[in-house]
């Protein structure tokens, strides 16, 4: 706590001379994390409007959406996002998760909280991380994010989620095998009977992850369950733009 109160004083005292996009020196306005040529990059990593309207996949013309169809958004009830991770919504997300750079999170955790504004919520619920993990990093990127959102909207963050065992980095393995890594790696530590949840994570790929911790939320009895991410992973390099 006190760590956190002199980092923001200093960051007032002195602000950062560097955007975080790309490093460059620039002058800053108050509070801006990015240049103007970064916010200009980022503006152009928006999901496409032509992106399936459930889950934000990419889709034909006059095709069904292939990932909804095989069941990518079971025990979900809708997906929002602003970005598609690649160039620099993919960096911004690199440095708040392994920097750890917290000051990544406001460019993206303003732009999730306006995905999913006048739209009513119970709760925020970060994705956990197990606590070896949360050691390691010092920090939990989607927690982040969601105190961003919370700041944003007023909607309440809630830990009601816990990873029960360290899984290897979804990052890592074939898309085959990531619901198996994640199955019963989360339990409920909340009470969420019959709320209306949005799950809040930093990147979708394949969903296993949401999949397993919205199936863990309707059994405890959520009510629903949507999904906020800041960016969304689209498997084979198709962003749909």
């Amino acid at each position: 706590m006190i760590k956190a109160l002199l980092k923001k004083a200093a960051d007032f005292i002195f602000p950062p001379a560097r955007c975080l996009g790309c490093d460059e020196p620039r002058q800053l306005d108050a509070g801006a994390p990015l240049c103007a040529v970064c916010h200009q990059e980022l503006e152009r990593l928006r999901v496409s409007d032509k992106a399936c309207g459930h889950c934000l996949s990419p889709v034909r013309s006059g095709q069904p959406c292939a990932y909804c169809a095989h069941g990518g958004m079971a025990g979900l009830d809708q997906a929002f996002a602003p970005f598609v991770y690649r160039d620099l919504a993919r960096r911004l997300i690199l440095r708040l998760k392994f920097g750890p750079v917290e000051a990544a999170a406001a460019p993206l955790g303003m732009e999730m909280a306006l995905c999913v504004s006048g739209i009513r919520f119970d709760a925020l619920v970060p994705v956990p991380l197990h606590r070896s993990r949360l050691r390691e990093r010092g920090m939990n990127q989607s927690a982040v994010l969601a105190g961003v959102i919370h700041e944003q909207t007023g909607i309440a963050v809630m830990e009601a989620l816990a990873k029960t065992r360290r899984i290897a980095r979804q990052s890592g393995l074939p898309a085959a095998r990531r619901a198996d890594n994640v199955a019963g790696a989360f339990k409920i530590a909340g009470d969420v009977a019959g709320l209306d949840v949005l799950l809040v994570d930093d990147v979708r790929t394949t969903g296993a992850t949401a999949r397993e911790c919205a199936r863990v939320l309707r059994e405890a009895g959520a009510r629903s369950v949507c999904l906020l991410c800041a960016a969304v992973a689209y498997m084979g390099g198709d962003d749909g733009q």
